[in-house]
């Protein structure tokens, strides 16, 4: 079984540039997900010049390794969105994901990208689930979406009761991103892989600003610069702090027998989230779940392991192909953010933050952003948070902080001095050499953890994650470990 991401195991032609080093573009995109590309995409098709900056490949981060369900049934976020927040942040929020699965729709119609349009189940396991999913289906219908009642469900595994929402929406999300790059390309937009951002400088004052792009290629400016990153790369205060990296997994199986129509998720912990696909002509059963804060988790090879458990008991006969994980961002107020960001002068952006539901959120963000950066106001919104509801929301790292701590307080304190002792820790590169590195994550300073499965070092603080020998794989930071085993290469700086 591979750990290759099942959308990523085959190859896919894209249009790409090259570094445009000391040119000047309107605006500089960070990060080729989905959400980075539908950005450039509005902003190019206004006549904007547009770069975007990816610091790997197309679908390298979590728009690659996801499930790919677009809904605006999401287990029961819309309900804990409105007890958290109100009525009205619930239908803000699910109408920008009504609007990024209508975009979706419509995008993939015009581009040729295959979809499907199943109902979309969010389904209890025992007694206590069945109060949560009730709630859910009252208020999908209090907002006017056509949710229904399900006493039983014709599935294998236990399902007690359930809420369904039809004509939702999936695909396959690498060509979806092939497809965007390419309506990119053909909007003006151009695409810069293999080049990551480790630095802005806003230089200038008035209609003369402009952002200076560092990247490990040279350096371009930009009037806006627009970070898709998942979480704000870059970001070293309240945004980056007040949301949690989860890794979560995914197992595919080639499967002969039946799943009745829908894409599925349980409401009760550990998450089943159960699809089907048709992929080279065959078909294939996903199923995901078993998320965890990012650096936490031990053994993490058993979150593998019971998604293949799950799949022999329920699904008998269905061979595993693929295992992978991946990376999503949980904002502490359960919204997505999209907008300027607190530092930059006002010229530097994010968009990100969709705790697993990217897909419909992607679009939503990029409009939003979008639509400020050409001076409209939006007609979409994520929602207002509440003072009472933000409040009520932590993530483990400030548990032991007053609820009412102001945002500067809590950048304060998570601008902790680094220890100068820096621990270091051993593992085995790529090339069977050892590899020692210091274990102080160069973003904020928190202490890695190994992740013996996916091989990497792990941030529990901010979800950075870099290699067996110190590489940059993904989250906020910019720069690799320091190495300690007699090569001090910093690809970083």
């Amino acid at each position: 079984m591979t750990t290759t991401p099942l959308w990523r195991d085959t190859e896919h032609t894209y249009p790409t540039a090259d570094f445009p080093a000391d040119q000047r573009f309107d605006v500089a995109v960070v990060g080729a997900g989905f959400t980075g590309l539908t950005t450039a995409l509005f902003l190019a098709a206004e006549g904007r010049s547009v770069v975007v900056l990816e610091s790997r490949d197309l679908g390298a981060g979590a728009s690659g390794a996801t499930t790919a369900k677009a809904s605006v049934l999401q287990g029961v976020r819309v309900s804990t969105i409105r007890k958290r927040h109100g009525l009205d942040t619930a239908r803000s929020y699910a109408t920008a994901n009504r609007y990024g699965l209508d975009w979706w729709a419509d995008f993939c119609a015009t581009h040729g990208v295959a979809t499907q349009r199943p109902r979309a189940v969010t389904y209890a396991r025992g007694v206590r689930g069945v109060g949560a999913i009730w709630a859910e289906l009252r208020t999908l219908e209090e907002l006017g979406y056509p949710a229904r009642w399900c006493e039983t469900l014709d599935v294998p595994f236990p399902a007690r009761a359930a809420v369904e929402l039809p004509d939702q929406l999936q695909l396959d999300p690498m060509a979806a991103l092939v497809a965007l790059a390419g309506a990119v390309a053909e909007a003006g937009g151009r695409l810069v892989e293999a080049t990551r951002v480790t630095g802005l400088r806003v230089r200038g004052t008035g209609e003369a600003t402009r952002v200076e792009v560092r990247t490990h290629a040279g350096t371009l400016t930009a009037a806006d610069v627009v970070l898709c990153t998942a979480s704000p790369a870059l970001d070293r205060g309240i945004t980056a702090a007040t949301m949690e990296a989860e890794r979560s997994y995914l197992c595919a199986f080639d499967f002969d027998g039946d799943l009745a129509e829908g894409m599925y998720a349980s409401v009760e912990s550990p998450v089943r989230s159960l699809r089907t696909a048709t992929v080279d002509g065959r078909q294939v059963l996903l199923v995901g779940g078993n998320g965890h804060r990012t650096g936490t988790a031990a053994p993490i090879a058993s979150k593998l392991d019971s998604l293949r458990e799950f799949a022999a008991e329920y699904f008998p006969g269905a061979r595993p192909t693929h295992g992978w994980s991946a990376q999503d961002f949980h904002p502490v107020t359960l919204l997505p953010r999209a907008g300027r960001l607190p530092w930059g002068r006002g010229h530097v952006h994010f968009a990100g933050g969709y705790s697993k539901w990217g897909l419909t959120g992607a679009p939503a963000a990029a409009r939003i952003v979008a639509d400020g950066l050409l001076g409209r106001s939006s007609k979409l919104s994520f929602g207002r948070p509440t003072v009472s509801g933000t409040a009520r929301s932590a993530v483990p790292m400030f548990a032991d902080l007053p609820a009412q701590l102001t945002a500067a307080a809590v950048e304060a304190a998570v601008r902790r001095p680094r220890p100068r002792l820096l621990p270091t820790g051993r593992a085995t590169g790529p090339d069977g050499r050892p590899c020692e590195v210091s274990l102080v994550c160069p973003h904020m300073g928190a202490a890695l953890a190994w992740n013996p499965v996916e091989e990497s070092w792990d941030c529990p603080w901010h979800g950075s994650r870099f290699s067996p020998c110190g590489e940059l794989l993904e989250g906020p930071a910019t720069s690799d470990l320091t190495r300690r085993d007699g090569d001090s290469r910093r690809s970083g700086r």
